[in-house]
């Protein structure tokens, strides 16, 4: 070969060399390919986020900033994954539960949370709402027109459980939840290891001279029944005014109950002191007829009153609360 074509063959090769490059260069994709075959920066970023519910399935295409609550259980549950809403529904005079004021401020109250005033909440201009599948079942469109809405229940241990998992996932704190729920888990475990023999308890509303008692797989009956309480009401649910996982029973019925500790809001129970069946009451005999904080052991329903009420209980259950 000679020198000229090993010159133009070396030529050919360096060329070549650099339009491979090139080419290399050019091909490497800078985003992720979108539907139509356009590339942004953005697309590469984007997540949606798809969460069951009771009402079906809830997408969202980024994460919600502005999130409207309509029932305690959920403030509870944002407040525990760091996230404050911007507006909650509250009961009467309580917008807030009491045990959750000292993390919680700066909320709009957007009215009752069995009939929210839905032009405040509007004008909140949310990006999520959240609501109860039964309390708002009558208002679910009007809740979905407002904005893009999930609905929960919150009748057991476990629906609350879930619904952290499912909160942090649309709210972009799915590590968080998962510390939680961890958390909560292990704090039902330590309880349990404390208490050495189970004892009886129900824990019950007390209204108009009847109790209204919690059954055993009820929120509050399930979670006292994980951490070793044998929970002694597991009767049939009755229908309530407004919604609840329990059953009016008279004072006769509670007197067969029995058990070694009732714990109960409501009216003043002082009117029963005369009456023998409750003088005769193992818990009235016992000093284990405990008043407690309905917002808490009622309706609360969230793993921050979770863990208050577990260290309530074992306040209660303590020997010293015992002999006093």
């Amino acid at each position: 070969m000679t020198g000229k074509k090993r010159r133009l063959l070396f030529l050919l090769l360096v060329l070549s060399a650099a339009l491979s490059g090139c080419a290399s260069h050019t091909t490497k994709p800078s985003a992720s390919v979108v539907g139509n075959g356009t590339e942004t920066a953005a697309a590469s970023e984007s997540k949606n986020i798809a969460v069951k519910h009771e009402w079906g399935t809830i997408e969202l295409k980024e994460t919600p900033q502005r999130v409207v609550t309509l029932d305690f259980s959920f403030i509870d549950t944002l407040t525990s994954l760091g996230v404050t809403p911007i507006g909650n529904a509250g009961v009467g005079t309580t917008k807030i539960p009491e045990y959750l004021q000292d993390q919680v401020t700066g909320v709009t109250d957007v009215g009752e949370r069995k009939a929210p005033n839905l032009e405040v909440v509007q004008s909140l201009n949310p990006d999520l709402i959240i609501a109860s599948v039964d309390r708002h079942s009558m208002i679910r469109e009007d809740l979905t027109d407002i904005a893009p809405t999930a609905a929960f229940d919150d009748a057991s241990l476990q629906q609350v459980l879930d619904n952290v998992h499912s909160l942090g996932t649309l709210v972009g704190k799915p590590e968080a939840a998962k510390g939680v729920i961890d958390g909560l888990k292990d704090k039902i475990s330590m309880v349990r290891d404390q208490i050495e023999v189970a004892p009886t308890m129900v824990v019950a509303g007390f209204f108009d001279d009847d109790f209204t008692v919690w059954v055993k797989h009820s929120f509050i009956g399930s979670l006292l029944s994980e951490a070793g309480v044998n929970y002694a009401f597991d009767g049939e649910i009755a229908n309530l005014e407004g919604k609840g996982e329990g059953a009016t029973v008279t004072l006769e019925r509670l007197h067969e109950l029995n058990p070694d500790y009732i714990l109960v809001y409501g009216d003043n129970p002082d009117k029963l002191q005369t009456n023998p069946l409750y003088q005769d009451l193992k818990a009235v005999k016992e000093h284990h007829f405990i008043s407690v904080d309905r917002n808490l052991w009622s309706r609360g329903r969230g793993p921050i009153a979770a863990n208050r009420i577990l260290d309530e209980l074992l306040a209660i259950l303590s020997p010293q609360s015992a002999s006093e």
